[in-house]
């Protein structure tokens, strides 16, 4: 024993060296049988005395055992061993700099914290969520889990039915010794108020896309005898909170979506109308004038900020159907004129039957309605193709990634299930009337892909939009992957769907990677040019405006969720539309999910 040093403790005392402190921990951490651990600990020991160190600590002695599993071929029980954290040297590359995917931002104390906390929660669900296989997927590329670094503590995305605040006040949830509770709101300042304040509250608790469905409706009930002006300015203030919500958290969040319609659809006919103080004033079919007057205030005040600038966040999600299209001149003169001053407009395409099944039936209901995804992993496309070089055996590759991904989706699902029960998640584990606030029953395990365009590319050496060849086989792709996901949701009575990749990163990635892996195969890539997203052409392909949208909008059939296309004002413009005509045959002659309109 006198040949070994002293350890200094993060107690801050010293200790004396004890091997069976060690022999203890290797046991308790790995799960090694006894001989194995005793020779570890033997091994360690013979190193320590042989390398003549002076200066010892827990973490260092945790780094010799570490390598001695390795050197013995306990690679597993070294993952279970190891210290997660970050260099020296890269924490001050964060408190100096940022870190290096996001140079650009502005750097605040709250983010500094953030970014070092994530760096360690990723390194976590690398070691200990994620065996080999899927942990090596995601790191070479194969696949991009998103958000691996709320992975272990927080569900994906959620849209909230306002009547769950309307109703019950804010927060929702009953009051405790945590927070005051507000009773529900009695006028649309109170009730705007409480709204944004509630996705501040939640935002601690997800970490991607919030929002609101079908917020005119909802609110309706609230604006009796208001002036148009008063409305537009507290839907301006609405939307500078939600605006600020970043910089009050003190870190960046994902995109916060508000919906709205014109009218009052027809499933809403019959739905009790809550109105001020939570109170059940009449139906919602009586408030079709309120909704018009909030839609154009919303239209209004999303034309931009005080200094002119577009408003990037909230986006704004405008709800149509072919019969509010025919209708729209009768009850909103300037509507199509206010619309092409917008500097970004979403349109949601109620006409698609699916869309209008799932998403009316579900909210039209006498109880509020809120569903999200709990997680979403990407697959990359082109990398299958180039390891494939064939159809059919790329369809099988295809297989096997979707059946990897769905494991690590079923691990998150029994995690939040997890936090939930042990009230991690304060919010979403609480109950409203005996209800839960977050329902599991109403969320999905999500799918999405990149670079179908360049699979396709590579395997029938045509684009997406240049031949029926590509068209056919990209159906065939999607029908897949469409059959997988409902297979896999009746096996494990958990729902499974194919969603429009919402990720940036992942396709960043996946081009870097392969462009290093692939240099040969990835083609297409030029002039620093990334995979396409999801089901979507190349940014600089020249074709027809009307063919553009019946191809996409075939793909977005196969879509469940966030399925969108891109099309400028000035192509409109050039292929003589007005945008009023255009969006008509949106709504009437194609399948187009939603459609995104930029100057």
């Amino acid at each position: 024993m006198d040949l070994l040093p002293k350890v200094f403790r993060t107690e801050g005392n010293i200790a004396k060296f004890d091997p069976s402190k060690i022999f203890e921990s290797i046991l308790k951490e790995t799960g090694m049988s006894e001989t194995d651990a005793k020779h570890i600990t033997e091994l360690v020991v013979r190193r320590i005395i042989s390398s003549g160190i002076k200066f010892l600590s827990g973490p260092h002695i945790r780094e010799i055992v570490c390598s001695i599993l390795s050197e013995q071929h306990f690679e597993n029980e070294r993952k279970l061993y190891t210290r997660i954290g970050m260099p020296l040297m890269d924490y001050e590359e964060i408190l100096e700099k940022g870190p290096s995917n996001k140079l650009n931002e502005l750097i605040t104390p709250e983010k500094i914290h953030h970014w070092a906390a994530n760096q360690i929660a990723e390194e976590y669900a690398h070691l200990r969520i994620l065996d080999n296989e899927e942990s090596k997927a995601h790191l070479a590329g194969d696949i991009h889990i998103n958000g691996l670094n709320y992975f272990d503590l927080r569900p994906y995305s959620q849209i909230w039915d306002p009547r769950l605040i309307l109703k019950n006040g804010l927060p929702p949830i009953n009051s405790s010794a945590e927070f005051y509770k507000e009773k529900p709101a009695k006028n649309l300042n109170y009730a705007l108020y409480h709204l944004s304040k509630w996705l501040g509250m939640i935002q601690s608790e997800f970490y991607g896309n919030q929002g609101f469905n079908f917020i005119t409706t909802f609110l309706a009930p609230y604006l009796r005898d208001m002036a148009e002006e008063d409305i537009i300015q507290k839907i301006k203030k609405l939307i500078y909170e939600i605006n600020q919500l970043s910089v009050l958290i003190g870190r960046e969040i994902s995109q916060i979506s508000i919906s709205s319609s014109l009218s009052i659809f027809k499933a809403f006919s019959e739905v009790p109308a809550i109105g001020p103080n939570g109170k059940v004033k009449d139906v919602y079919e009586n408030y079709h004038e309120e909704s018009m007057k909030l839609f154009k205030a919303f239209i209004i005040a999303f034309k931009g900020g005080y200094d002119s600038r577009p408003i990037l966040s909230p986006l704004h999600q405008i709800i149509l159907d072919n019969r509010l299209v025919d209708d729209i001149d009768k009850i909103y003169l300037k509507f199509w004129e206010d619309i092409e001053k917008m500097n970004s407009s979403y349109f949601l395409n109620l006409c698609e039957e699916k869309f209008k099944e799932k998403i009316l039936k579900q909210e039209s209901t006498k109880n509020n309605y809120s569903f999200g995804t709990l997680q979403n992993i990407s697959l990359n496309l082109p990398r299958y193709a180039y390891n494939s070089q064939n159809e059919d055996t790329f369809l099988e590759l295809l297989n096997s990634k979707i059946n990897l991904c769905s494991k690590i989706l079923l691990k998150k699902f029994e995690i939040i299930k997890k936090r939930i029960n042990t009230n991690h998640l304060r919010f979403c584990s609480s109950l409203i009337n005996g209800e839960p606030l977050f329902k599991l029953d109403n969320q999905s395990l999500s799918i999405s892909l990149v670079g179908l365009n360049e699979s396709i590319k590579y395997l029938t050496d045509f684009e997406l939009h240049e031949h029926p060849e590509a068209i056919n086989l990209s159906k065939k792709i999607l029908t897949e992957i469409n059959r997988l996901c409902s297979e896999l949701t009746e096996n494990n009575n958990i729902k499974f769907i194919l969603s429009e990749n919402l990720s940036k990163n992942a396709i960043h990635r996946f081009t870097k990677l392969d462009l290093k892996m692939f240099p040969k195969d990835t083609r297409l890539l030029s002039n620093n040019q990334s995979y396409t997203n999801s089901v979507h052409f190349l940014d600089d392909v020249k074709m027809n405006i009307l063919k553009r949208i019946q191809i996409q909008g075939e793909f977005h059939k196969f879509i469940h969720e966030g399925a969108i296309e891109y099309i400028s004002l000035n192509d409109i413009i050039e292929n003589n539309f007005t945008i009023r005509d255009f969006i008509r045959i949106i709504c009437n002659e194609s399948t187009i999910s939603c459609l995104n309109l930029y100057s």
